[in-house]
């Protein structure tokens, strides 16, 4: 099948199906860790060389049978299943189909799953992905029809929120489908008061931008995965959580202290429009920002 190169993407990694067969994907959104596809796949037979990035695939759409020929590998993939490709191994398809074929495209580049690997105390070279074929596994279902949500919503959780979803993903494929094991890792007794400060501060000035979670844990000289685990500890929320929170609280003294806009009031606390703003707004206080005024 041919490769076609993401346009735009800085890693210059390739999605591994034609662009007129892509729905909608990731590129451009600028999502660090992960890129993701909704894919239409062609009716014929397709074949994939050794491709650079490990792929997760989704099944979107009615059960299927396929099937694997290089392996010699067959299986049912039921509504919300899952193939894991790892990287480098060339493949062979046929699909026995009643309809259209929609899957969910997932992206993980090795570097990237290496280093969360390293930051989880694995030595990152013992990290090999076992290639499954048909299997349920409801965390990634959940986490890959989150990123699915958020590709079509336009980014309203925004980079923070993808970035947390992948580095939970990684984790997850390290723990539970991959040749080694995470270790017992000792009780998480968070940030000190000086880091947490220094981070909280951070947020606050940073609010009306669109906050990363590596640039958060940069603050703290910490890597994504043991800044999250340590933040969780001292906060309790996670970091989107937590930047969620704030623009919330944010928001409710503009509302209480200005006569701004809701349009202006949700740039100014760092959300993409009005609409994220009342989501969020709603759903953390049970009123709507015209109410709340």
């Amino acid at each position: 099948m041919e490769q076609v190169p993401l346009e735009g993407d800085r890693h210059n990694t390739v999605f591994d199906v034609p662009p007129e067969h892509i729905v909608q994907s990731s590129s451009g959104k600028g999502w660090d860790g992960l890129d993701v596809a909704e894919v239409i796949h062609p009716l014929d037979d397709f074949a994939l060389p050794a491709l650079p990035r490990h792929i997760l695939v989704i099944n979107l759409s009615t059960p299927s049978t396929i099937q694997e020929r290089l392996a010699g590998r067959q299986g049912q993939l039921g509504t919300g299943n899952l193939v894991i490709l790892p990287a480098g191994a060339p493949t062979n398809w046929h699909l026995e189909r009643e309809g259209e074929v929609r899957h969910l495209h997932l992206y993980l580049s090795p570097t990237f799953i290496q280093e969360i690997a390293t930051s989880a105390d694995i030595y990152p070279d013992t990290v090999e992905f076992v290639g499954t074929l048909g299997i349920f596994d409801p965390q990634i279902e959940s986490i890959a029809l989150s990123l699915f949500s958020e590709l079509r919503s336009d980014g309203l959780g925004g980079k923070l929120y993808v970035e947390s979803l992948a580095n939970i993903l990684g984790i997850h494929l390290l723990r539970h489908h991959s040749s080694v094991k995470q270790p017992s890792l000792p009780r998480s007794v968070g940030l000190d008061k000086v880091t947490l400060r220094r981070v909280s501060m951070y947020i606050e000035e940073h609010l009306a931008e669109g906050l990363s979670l590596s640039e958060i844990a940069a603050v703290a000289s910490l890597s994504p995965y043991h800044f999250t685990r340590l933040f969780k500890a001292s906060t309790s929320f996670s970091p989107h959580q937590y930047v969620i929170q704030r623009r919330i609280e944010r928001a409710k003294l503009l509302l209480s202290t200005t006569n701004w806009s809701l349009t202006t009031i949700a740039h100014a606390v760092g959300f993409a429009n009005e609409s994220h703003l009342a989501l969020h707004f709603k759903r953390l206080t049970g009123l709507l920002p015209s109410s709340y005024r």
